[in-house]
Formats: structure tokens, sequence, C-alpha cells
């Protein structure tokens, strides 16, 4: 015969069970979307992971410096547990401009980085350009441009390859001159502005961050800026992207 003790005791056991699956389902239901298909994968910290519907994918046997494994996951790649990456070709994006934005949206918002590889394979990018990088922008997806399947794979390989790597070991320190440079290089891009021009801004500003910030009474006092190079300034720094 049970005591009331016992009894108890299991009546316990039996609510910690029911609990302990309600979590498990509950969990599972978090990972999942409605077709089935995953957010994550418990092999992602060991292999590059790449979703079913990329098995045709003429990038896939590119991929050599890497092991991956293929599962019913929602983004087309996971390049390390919670790093989640897109693919699309432009030439895709021409014959289904709603399909990038689709894809996008089901990755909702459960990872760290959100990667958006892009391979240019056709002439007169411009339109797709701006649509494809307005999406990225707008959805807060990285975007990498590459121009062959094999440079589309070496770049899903080094996100895999890299993603435990600390940043100081990626990264090389740059020294003051060699940010003058960089500065040098931006600032060149806008139009009028010349290699004086940008010796200039940087010896009155210091850094990038000032030069920015500068109002026009500030960018009027360097020698040699007039007011074509100020109003290109003022507008690449002011003006919206879209």
């Amino acid at each position: 015969m049970v005591s009331d003790k016992e009894d108890q005791c299991n009546k316990i056991n039996n609510n910690d069970n029911v609990t302990s699956l309600e979590s498990i389902n509950e969990e599972k239901k978090n990972n999942t979307n409605e077709g089935g298909e995953s957010f994550f994968d418990n092999n992602a910290e060991q292999y590059l992971i790449i979703s079913l519907r990329q098995k045709l994918n003429p990038v896939i046997k590119k991929i050599k410096r890497v092991r991956y494994k293929f599962n019913n996951i929602i983004p087309d790649f996971l390049v390390g547990k919670n790093n989640a990456c897109l693919f699309i070709s432009m030439k895709y994006h021409r014959l289904r401009s709603n399909y990038l934005k689709a894809r996008i949206e089901t990755l909702s918002n459960k990872y760290n980085n959100r990667i958006l590889l892009c391979l240019v394979d056709m002439e007169n990018i411009e339109n797709s350009l701006g649509e494809i990088n307005q999406l990225s922008f707008s959805f807060n997806m990285t975007l990498i441009l590459c121009w062959s399947n094999e440079e589309c794979a070496r770049v899903i390989e080094d996100f895999r390859i890299y993603e435990k790597k600390i940043s100081y070991i990626i990264k090389k320190k740059i020294s003051s001159s060699n940010q003058e440079e960089k500065i040098h290089e931006l600032l060149k891009k806008i139009r009028c502005i010349h290699t004086t021009d940008c010796i200039t801004l940087t010896t009155k500003f210091k850094n990038f961050k000032n030069i920015i910030q500068a109002k026009k009474e500030d960018l009027i006092s360097c020698s040699g800026l007039g007011i074509k190079k100020i109003q290109a300034l003022m507008a690449t720094f002011n003006d919206p992207f879209f």
C-alpha cells in the first residue's frame, strides 16, 4: 500500500516531468518555423551547416577548407552557432525580386550576425545592386559581393574558420599614419576632393569623426576649400542614402 508521503512524491515527480516536457516543446517551437525548419543546429560549432535548399548550388562544390553538413535550417548557411548567411545571385534577384525580402524576414531576430552573400553574375548591375543594398541596409544585414563561385566559397569558409578567432589575431593594428591614409582614401572618393584637400582636413580636424561633424563655417576656414568642395562634403555626410 502506497503511503500518503510516497503518493505526494509521485505527484511532484509527475508534475516535474510534465513541466520538463512543456519546456522542451516550447524550446522546439521557438527554434523552428511553421515548415519545420530549424533556426539553429547543435553541430554548428564543429561544422558549416548548409540548408537542404542549397544542395544544388555550385558554390558547395568549391568549399574545401571546412567540414560541412546539410540540414533543414532556415538560413542558407550557418557559419557558427549564431551566425546566419543568406545567398542570392543578382540574376536570380532580377527574375524574382520579392524572393530576397521574404528570405530575410524568415531569419527573424534569432542571430548575432546576419550576412547576405551576393553573387554578381550579370552585367549592368546598378539597379539590382541598389535594391539588394537597400534591403540589406533596412534589415541590418552585412552585404558581401562576390564575382565567382570560388570567391563565394572562400568567404563562407573564412567566416566559419575565423568565427572564434580573437579580433587582434585577424585585424592588424593600425598605426596613426595608416589611419590618415585610410581617411584620405575615403575623402578622395568625394567629387572635387584632392590629396591636398585631404591633408588640409586631417591636419585641422585630426580624425574622421570630426571631419564628418564639421560645420560649414569650420570648413570655410580651411584653405583651398571652395564653395563647391564644401557643398560636396556636406552633401556626402548629411544627405540621406535613399
